[in-house]
């Protein structure tokens, strides 16, 4: 009854020469669309990357009698950006020997070191013994 009564309602439009407006509520036959989520595009939203302060290179788990290999260099970290490469045999890191260190106590001496490490190592190419002091930044993790 109350429906039909507002149905029924109108109410005047201020400054109009008293025209009716009809009133009326929504049909109970057909509910109306909520939408909890918005509508999705056709892309996906990439997932952000996650960024790391660091050298950007791992170690293998043991070194050899001339030092320690890397087995990582992380694609525009600052090893990256030295010319570092997987397979370099790194001698000292802060003036420290690598000669039979885990993977491990290498990577905690890097992490010791304040701002910039300085690494000694074979060059690939002449195979002489190189120094390189390298400087933490951050860089994005490759997903």
């Amino acid at each position: 009854m109350f429906v039909a009564l507002l149905a029924a309602l109108a109410f005047s439009v201020p400054g109009s020469a008293e025209q009716l407006v009809p009133v009326s509520l929504p049909s109970k036959d057909k509910a109306p669309t909520i939408r909890e989520t918005p509508p999705r595009g056709g892309e996906a939203t990439p997932a952000p990357r996650k960024r790391f302060f660091g050298l950007g290179i791992a170690f293998q788990n043991r070194g050899g009698t001339q030092g320690i290999a890397l087995d990582q260099v992380v694609p525009g970290s600052p090893a990256d950006h030295a010319g570092f490469s997987v397979g370099m045999i790194i001698v000292e890191i802060e003036g420290q020997s690598t000669l039979g260190r885990t993977g491990e106590d290498c990577t905690r001496m890097v992490h010791e070191a304040e701002g910039t490490v300085s690494l000694k190592y074979y060059d690939p190419l002449t195979f002489k013994l190189r120094t390189r002091t390298l400087s933490k930044d951050w860089f994005p993790l490759p997903n």
